[in-house]
């Protein structure tokens, strides 16, 4: 019986083999399957008086081909070309809409510019001033279009987000609900290798989502841990998250323990989900407070200049039919977080408790130019209980701080917060965010075209009785803070002082600067002196003759005059923008476009070049596991052949001991 025992452990080791053999092949092809083989051992001999007899053979388990480190490259692997994958596609998306010539900036704003210089050729032309407002609506229209677009950008985003996170609840079920299983399984005493393998494909699956870490206990479960050691699977329990509204900003989802707290952005890397937060935060977010901080500088600076002139109706600033905004840009955005301490305002209410926030007035450059300076950051302000702290979230800088019911200045805005806070209470302030959304034509302007302020306000004349060569300048206006003569200023050149001043004659000035500097009448002299009166520069150059005169007044019928209409157009050309830290700009509006546009192609190109590097990583990674956990063909193949031979020759011995006992029975008979 001996021998046949034997030759039934080699025929059932042989059925094993070869059903294993079959198995790797029907799964040749199915995702993280590892090759399964048989651990064969001999079984306990048997003592005779000749030596120990052996009973043949047994298997003592299926061993599935794994390495743990192999699958941990593989998971961060996949983890990570998964987020550049999809920081790639999304980032494109940008690029061509912001590169386009057909969609972009660059042309409407050079179209709009263009406008204003053909009003300044001819400023007595209303068909030239329609032209003008129809390339500034033009400009706000692709403004605005723009804007459409990557809003519904940002709500594709929030939607992959809230698909993603449900994914990722499923696979954490699954997972727990495979931990259960396994664990008890493997009381048993063996390994259920297809579950293992099938959980070990969930979390490969998970990383195609967000980054995941694994710990395997030592019964068998397999807890999952996200990021920063968010946990998504613990033993048998799987931890739900769930994609909500963000306290600070209801316009943006984010990541929250089911029923609890928000999560930090810095808790899910990797994935899908990490590259669709990596792109809303380093290209999304700015680049629509950057193409809103271009709009804002755009319509701000242009109004500081329209208010400066005088329209083709000699209608000037303070009077009531003067209009002094081409460009209507609505106020800057400024939202509550959703856990203030509410019951402190009245009735309980959740908004108004920003009392104003708005655009400050452009500033004047040491250049003479108007400059803003707004940035493309967000901003946060928090209460401590006496003030508000304004933090730029870029650079993580305070930039400000004040008390409740008072005027809070920075980068180009001030803020008033109502009296009634509570202590923590904070907002995010968003001064660009919705700028380019939300800019329009003054539809005063838009009705009557002859209320674009091309003129100046103020004219100088130089008397037909001069017998000297000295000429006065055109002059320009200086700033916001000027005054137009109530009658006409006459400046006399004297010569009967040494050196020679000029005197004033007719008119009252109020300021004067000569030069900059702080003077009253009479002053010295000196050819080509910049004098300031009410705001007003001019300069007087050459030689007059003793009683020679100059006058400086309104510039009633001017609608030849074109002086501030080229103000207007010189800002195509001036340091308008990035002044938040300095005295004066530092950008024009088609560099600073020009810079946005170049990063984000700077940063698409960065992704893709990665993207395509991670996926050879990628690659890599997955032949290195197959080399170890796939399956060979050719060598199952050989395992066939090999299994079979061994069934059949342990059929035959069989098949002999059978002869064999039949024999010595025969005998007996």
């Amino acid at each position: 019986m001996s021998l046949l025992n034997t030759g039934l452990t080699a025929l059932s080791t042989a059925q094993l083999g070869l059903a294993t053999t079959q198995h790797n092949i029907a799964n040749a092809n199915t995702p993280s399957y590892s090759r399964q083989s048989i651990m064969q051992a001999t079984n306990g001999a048997i003592f005779s008086g000749a030596g120990f007899i052996g009973q043949g053979v047994h298997v003592n388990t299926i061993l599935r081909s794994f390495s743990d480190v192999q699958t941990r490259q593989l998971n961060d692997a996949q983890s990570k070309s998964s987020e550049l994958d999809t920081y790639t596609a999304m980032i494109a998306r940008i690029d061509s809409l912001l590169a386009d010539s057909n969609s972009g900036v660059s042309p409407v704003l050079a179209g709009f510019f263009q406008g204003v210089q053909d009003v300044a050729a001819n400023p007595a032309l209303t068909s030239a001033r329609q032209s003008m407002v129809s390339s500034a609506q033009a400009l706000v229209t692709r403004f605005q279009i723009l804007d459409t677009r990557l809003t519904q950008l940002a709500g594709e985003t929030n939607v992959q987000i809230q698909d993603s996170i449900n994914l990722i609840n499923g696979y954490g079920e699954q997972i727990a609900g495979l931990n259960n299983k396994i664990v008890g399984m493997l009381s048993s005493g063996q390994a259920p290798n297809d579950l293992l393998d099938e959980r070990d494909r969930l979390v490969l699956e998970l990383n195609k989502l967000v980054h995941v870490s694994t710990i395997q206990e030592s019964n068998g479960n397999l807890n999952v841990f996200a990021g920063m050691g968010q946990q998504i699977v613990v033993g048998s329990h799987a931890i739900a998250l769930e994609a909500r509204p963000s306290a600070a900003d209801p316009e943006r989802i984010v990541i929250a323990q089911k029923n609890g707290q928000e999560l930090p952005v810095s808790y899910f890397d990797g994935g899908s989900v990490g590259g669709l937060l990596r792109f809303r935060a380093e290209a999304l977010e700015p680049v629509l407070n950057s193409l809103g901080q271009t709009a804002a500088s755009i319509a701000l600076t242009v109004n500081a200049q329209q208010g400066l002139g005088q329209d083709l109706l000699n209608n000037v600033e303070g009077d009531a039919d003067f209009i002094g905004k081409i460009f209507m840009p609505a106020n800057p955005k400024g939202i509550p977080n959703h856990n203030n301490n509410r019951t402190s305002y009245p009735n309980g209410a959740f908004t108004g408790e920003i009392a104003s926030f708005a655009f400050l007035p452009p500033e004047i450059s040491s250049e003479g130019n108007f400059y803003t300076k707004l940035t493309g950051s967000d901003y946060e302000a928090r209460f401590d209980g006496t003030d508000f702290t304004i933090v730029r979230l870029n650079d993580k800088k305070v930039v400000a701080t004040g008390a409740q019911g008072t005027d809070i200045e920075f980068d180009g805005v001030k803020i008033n917060f109502s009296p009634g806070h509570a202590t923590g209470d904070s907002y995010l302030l968003q001064p660009t965010r919705e700028t380019s959304r939300n800019v329009t034509i003054n539809q005063e302007i838009i009705a009557d075209v002859r209320k674009i302020a091309a003129a100046s306000p103020i004219r100088t004349g130089t008397g037909v009785d001069n017998t000297g060569n000295a000429i006065i300048s055109a002059g320009e206006i200086s700033g916001p803070n000027h005054a137009v003569p109530a009658t006409p200023i006459e400046l006399a050149y004297d010569t009967s002082v040494t050196p020679p001043q000029l005197t004033v004659t007719g008119g009252t000035p109020g300021t004067v600067l000569v030069n900059g500097a702080p003077a009253t009448f009479p002053v010295d002299y000196s050819s080509g002196d910049v004098i300031s009166i009410d705001g007003f520069e001019f300069a007087i150059t050459g030689t007059p003759a003793n009683g020679d005169t100059f006058t400086i007044g309104a510039n009633t019928g001017g609608i030849a005059d074109s002086r501030n209409i080229v103000r207007i157009g010189n800002l195509q050309t001036a340091m308008t923008m990035h002044g938040a830290d300095s005295t004066k700009g530092n950008a024009t509006f088609q560099v600073a476009y020009a810079q946005l546009v170049s990063d984000i192609g700077t940063k698409t190109k960065t992704a893709q070049v990665n993207a395509e590097s991670q996926t050879v990583v990628l690659q890599q990674a997955i032949e290195t596991r197959e080399a170890t956990a796939g399956v060979n063909l050719d060598e199952e193949y050989a395992n066939i052949l090999q299994y079979q031979l061994s069934y059949q020759a342990a059929a035959r011995m069989m098949d002999t001991v059978s002869k064999l006992f039949d024999i010595v029975v025969s005998i007996g008979r």
